[in-house]
């Protein structure tokens, strides 16, 4: 075996594809694999994959894992495998759930779990021999980290109507970096069905993240079955929304989902954004009291300045059971409650409305997510926050831009700039009442950012031209790559123990239907996913981008519409 080194020096592209021929007519076999190990090692050799070949597994509860590969491997080849029910059964892959002290050498995830708060342990081997594959980890979870990696090297080694699939011979010993990796998927500005967010967890799944955070309301819409308030979905669902079709989840949908991320072990986190971005609720009813009040009657395009006021009985009587409804669908340990720009509602009201959200949230038996501006509240040990106000630049015009703001918007401005004054404290506010931070820096990993470089396919012009907030600053996806989570803002001073993890977010203003936010997301998520899961020194643009373009064939397989960038050399 020869040691495949990650120093910077030496990565380029020796990480990336590796020749390991058993004879001339094999070719080059791609190890291309996202996020990167923690350690790799490839050898000299191929090991064949053809139909018939058995998955094994010593212990029962593998074997749904076994089921899983299977039909992964016959989805991307086509490839039938058989299935074993021990190791004495001749198997060719054979899963396997061993002792923790194979993986001591492995550093612990930073953060914390989004299932039950304690970081689990996904560490996980995979080995690829010349007769044999084999998968070991301590947990389910671990298996499944470790068949994704399989899943990725069987994607970018598959030939064109072929009934054998040769993989290199290898052996990746990996482990997260943080315990909590996911996206906000913001389903309120444009709905998507069922089938669509099923397809969204295929994507988190496939780079190891392990939490969906569903944006369920904003003022654009509410987008899941209350039972106790139904016009919230059935009036709140199907507002006028620039042509974009309405809709909601039922409760027997979202559980449907909630069951199809777990078997990808990923845990689907539910937010209602309130006190403000509630304009759906206030459409659903009206006789709800608004604790906002302009003198103008202008909002700013794509806000609406209102708020629940908690001084409101039926104001809060509502939040008591949205969230007790909520917190019977969600699977883990917490229930996001929004709180981000409520612009215009006083600080005392503000305060008041989630301090009293939270003790809702705590009765349920669940722990409180909330954006940062929550951090402006009493939480305390236990609670996360969500640091998202984070640029890496001004645009020069901006000043330009605000001066030319219309009149009519000035007092609503004014009243936003006030409330986001503090932004920059939040985080150190937070940390300094014991609460973890979620890292989800605008700057970096909100996946609307227009894209700055232009398309390696000229189809794309268009797309790229609409697609994306006019109000960020274009960014290629190697600025959106090169960031590291443990350093990029100095007022989290100490990250190993103060943040739970992190998260991209796609917002989806801009976006009209379900291509569109493929364009958005990929490639950028994937990148997002390696801040999250590898060791920075394991973090290069010049070697990623390679490992990157080698992705391609697995998302054509999937039907993704992804940009071409053209930093990017697409295999």
């Amino acid at each position: 075996m020869k040691r495949i080194t990650l120093a910077w020096a030496l990565t380029l592209c020796s990480f990336i594809t590796f020749i390991a021929c058993s004879s001339p007519d094999v070719g080059e076999r791609n190890v291309s694999i996202i996020p990167a190990p923690a350690q790799m090692t490839v050898g000299e050799g191929t090991f064949t994959i053809h139909p018939g070949i058995e998955i094994g597994y010593a212990d029962e509860s593998l074997k749904g894992m076994g089921e899983l590969l299977s039909n992964e491997i016959e989805k991307l080849s086509g490839i039938k495998l058989a299935s074993a029910s021990d190791k004495e059964s001749n198997c060719i892959i054979f899963l396997e759930l061993t002792d923790p002290k194979e993986f001591a050498d492995l550093p612990k995830a930073y953060g914390l779990s989004p299932k039950d708060s304690v970081p689990v342990d996904e560490s996980y081997s995979l080995s690829i021999q010349k007769r044999n594959i084999y998968i070991k980890a301590t947990t389910l979870e671990g298996i499944y980290r470790g068949i994704t990696t399989l899943k990725q090297i069987v994607g970018g080694n598959l030939q064109p109507g072929g009934e054998k699939i040769y993989l290199p011979l290898l052996e990746v010993k990996d482990a997260p970096r943080f315990a909590w990796r996911g996206l906000s998927f913001d389903v309120s500005r444009c709905f998507f069905d069922p089938e669509e967010v099923k397809q969204v967890i295929d994507m988190v799944a496939l780079y190891k993240m392990n939490v969906l955070h569903m944006h369920l309301s904003d003022n654009q819409g509410w987008r899941i079955e209350i039972k106790k308030y139904p016009e919230l979905a059935e009036i709140g669902g199907q507002l006028p929304n620039n042509g974009r079709k309405g809709g909601y989840y039922t409760q027997e949908e979202f559980k449907d989902l909630v069951n199809y991320a777990n078997e990808r072990f990923i845990t689907i986190i539910p937010e209602v954004d309130i006190p403000g971005h509630t304009a759906a609720v206030f459409a659903a009813y009206p006789d709800f009291k608004n604790a906002v009040k302009f003198k103008t009657k202008v909002n700013i395009p794509g806000q609406a300045f209102n708020a629940l006021d908690v001084d409101d009985p039926k104001a809060m009587r509502f939040t008591e059971d949205v969230i007790a409804e909520l917190a019977a669908l969600a699977p883990g340990n917490y229930i996001h409650i929004g709180g981000d720009e409520a612009i215009g509602l006083p600080h005392d009201k503000f305060v008041r409305f989630i301090n009293k959200t939270r003790e809702i949230v705590l009765k349920n038996g669940k722990k409180m997510v909330g954006w940062q501006e929550t951090a402006r509240a009493d939480i305390s040990e236990g609670d996360v926050i969500q640091h998202w106000i984070y640029l890496k630049q001004k645009s020069e015009n901006s000043s330009k831009k605000k001066d030319n703001i219309h009149a009519e918007y000035k007092e609503n401005m004014a009243l936003f700039a006030e409330f986001m004054k503090e932004a920059p404290k939040d985080p150190g506010l937070g940390i300094s009442k014991k609460a973890k931070v979620i890292l989800s820096p605008s700057g970096y990993v909100y996946l609307d950012h227009k894209y700055l470089e232009p398309s390696a396919d000229s189809t794309q012009n268009a797309e790229q031209e609409r697609l994306g907030m006019a109000a960020y600053e274009k960014q290629t996806i190697q600025e959106m790559y090169e960031w590291d989570p443990m350093t990029f803002n100095p007022t989290v001073e100490n990250p190993q123990k103060d943040v739970a993890g992190i998260e991209a977010a796609i917002w989806c203003e801009t976006i009209t239907n379900f291509r569109d936010l493929q364009f958005l997301l990929m490639p950028r998520l994937a990148g997002v996913a390696e801040k999250g899961w590898s060791k920075v020194e394991n973090t290069h643009w010049d070697e990623y981008k390679v490992r990157l373009g080698a992705q391609a064939p697995l998302w054509e397989k999937a039907d993704w519409n992804y940009f071409k960038s053209s930093l990017v050399d697409w295999k």
